[in-house]
């Protein structure tokens, strides 16, 4: 259901849109089929996801004198829920998708880094978690990531998992176009945003070196790691953000956790040009030339994020960062005889 109108001797623009979507028949792969079968049924069309949203653009323009104006801005939102997925009821409220958003991850909530206060020594002088706190599925040390029990059974194992987050594609996007033009001379600016967006950092943000060896420490890493006092090759950094270096406990540290999630909402100048245009120049009309307009543009030049290591408007599919955002610049002229 929209709405388009234009006011004002059309200087004044406005388009809206209402929707709702009823979607059936999507194609998932069967979950509630016991184990115990043997068998692996194929996809079938029975996922229901209901979508709604909105879709706004307003615009004004108009002139004063030989300074002219164009500015425009919209914004988009959309938001979904999963109705039916095939999903085995969990054991857990906060494990269930049914009557989420699809693109959520489930994950750890991380709490903080153990420290040394968390351990005693026994008897046969081993260092071991104290028995007050819930004890994880594998032997923690100081440095090493604790995640919430959520169920409060004093165990850390997959009932303590949660879905969270917003999805991995925004709810809302925004757009705004600023036009200005002066006799000869014009500027236009495109900006984009996004928000109620989230990515989870993947294993090359997580895990520094790991024992496959191919993958580098990053400088976040290095910097904000957390580091024993008595490291006698290193610093000691024990207030450190990220769990510490190790070969044994990376696949614990890099669980899927709110410790690893981050709001990928952003703020881009996607576009900026700048230009001048000569008409009416005595010396062009000699050479034939009616007009000649010079233009430079920039892309990519101001990002404002949370998301610092990669680009926030990639797709979640392409979080590994391999490629990095390109800042581009670009001369033309534009000639006319």
């Amino acid at each position: 259901m929209g709405l388009d109108f234009d006011l004002l001797n059309y200087r004044l623009h406005f388009s809206g849109d209402l929707f709702w979507e009823h979607r059936t028949g999507i194609l998932i792969s069967p979950n509630s089929l016991p184990g115990i079968i043997a068998f692996t049924a194929p996809d079938m069309n029975l996922g229901i996801v209901d979508n709604h949203g909105y879709e706004v653009d307003l615009g004004w323009k108009d002139h004063i004198g030989d300074f002219t104006y164009d500015l425009s801005a919209n914004v988009t939102f959309a938001r979904n829920k999963i109705v039916f997925m095939d999903e085995v009821e969990p054991s857990y409220e906060y494990q269930k998708q049914t009557g989420g958003s699809t693109g959520r991850y489930s994950l750890y909530q991380f709490e903080r880094l153990y420290q040394k206060s968390d351990f005693y020594i026994d008897e046969n002088g081993t260092r071991r978690l104290n028995p007050d706190l819930p004890q994880p599925g594998t032997t923690v040390y100081p440095g090493d990531a604790k995640y919430k029990d959520l169920n409060g059974d004093m165990v850390i194992d997959g009932d303590d998992m949660m879905i969270d987050g917003y999805p991995n594609r925004p709810e809302y996007v925004f757009g705004s176009n600023w036009k200005f033009g002066y006799k000869g001379f014009n500027l236009a600016l495109n900006w984009v945003a996004a928000t109620n967006v989230s990515r989870v950092w993947n294993d090359d943000y997580r895990i520094p070196f790991t024992n496959s060896g191919h993958r580098g420490l990053l400088d976040y890493f290095a910097q904000n790691c957390w580091i024993d006092n008595d490291n006698p090759w290193a610093p000691g950094r024990e207030d450190g953000t990220l769990p510490r270096f190790t070969k044994t406990n990376y696949p614990w540290n890099s669980m899927n956790s709110t410790l690893w999630t981050v709001d990928a909402s952003y703020l881009r100048l996607k576009s900026a040009s700048f230009g001048y245009t000569f008409t009416q120049n005595k010396f062009f009309k000699k050479l034939g030339i009616s007009s000649l307009g010079l233009m430079f543009t920039g892309y990519n030049l101001l990002t404002f994020s949370k998301m610092k290591l990669q680009d926030p408007e990639a797709k979640s599919s392409d979080s590994d960062g391999q490629y990095p955002l390109v800042k581009t610049y670009n001369v033309a002229i534009n000639i006319t005889f």
